[in-house]
């Protein structure tokens, strides 16, 4: 059986271009970065809210907020 071929439903590589940047504390230990980029999502059903993603403009880890 051949797998099906599946979108980045997140925007792959291109989904941190041109995105805002926000206060946000980075939660990696070795990183006490203050600024991150963000963008919000909507992930789930109409009646919850957006998911907020976030990266660390210093050393590029990745969250995910609620």
């Amino acid at each position: 059986m051949k797998k099906k071929a599946v979108d980045d439903v997140l925007g792959g590589e291109k989904a941190w271009d041109n995105v805002d940047r926000t206060d946000a504390q980075c939660p990696n230990d070795s990183c006490n970065n203050q600024r991150a980029y963000f963008f919000q999502l909507q992930i789930r059903s109409a009646d919850e809210p957006s998911s907020t993603f976030y990266k660390c403009t210093e050393c590029a880890h990745q969250w995910r907020e609620n």
